[in-house]
């Protein structure tokens, strides 16, 4: 009798001590947001503010700096890197994170062009990318972002008209 209790005594332990840290994230969090995430974190060449340290395998996704997710699905919404002083540039993997509504790296220094992938965000409602370095054609299909309200992409190098 003592035995069983003792035995369901750390059954009952380890099933709060993994409550604990996983309580504020759904456990279907989505594996390819974290890679889409990590390729971005790759993308940056210069971190001065050291703001992606926290972006590792030893802190979930939804808890890294700059990244919210939603509490219902675990699926990454926001993205909000202003004014971090980040050099990079953006993958084409941004376009596998198809749960964001908002994207803001805004006053930063991301280079290179806009991905035609950004076109694959069908929830996205507010798109800031002003104050950077990115150059070439805005992406076309930005009008698949049927959502998008808000759009600053000025203070760019960038070529061409916002699609209507």
């Amino acid at each position: 009798m003592k035995l069983t209790c003792l035995f369901f005594q750390g059954i009952l332990l380890l099933w709060m001590s993994s409550c604990s840290e996983s309580a504020m994230i759904p456990a279907f969090a989505n594996e390819s947001d974290r890679l889409a995430l990590l390729d971005f974190k790759n993308r940056v060449t210069q971190d001065p503010l050291h703001v992606m340290d926290s972006w590792n395998n030893s802190v979930h996704f939804c808890s890294w700096v700059g990244v919210t997710c939603s509490p219902s699905n675990g699926r990454v919404v926001i993205l909000n890197l202003k004014g971090q002083k980040l050099v990079g540039s953006i993958p084409p993997s941004i376009g596998n994170l198809t749960f964001l509504t908002r994207i803001n790296l805004v006053n930063n220094n991301f280079r290179g062009e806009i991905p035609q992938e950004i076109g694959r965000l069908l929830r996205l409602q507010h798109l800031n990318l002003s104050y950077n370095s990115f150059g070439g054609q805005i992406p076309t299909n930005l009008t698949q972002c049927t959502e998008l309200a808000i759009i600053h992409i000025g203070f760019n190098g960038l070529i061409g008209q916002i699609p209507d």
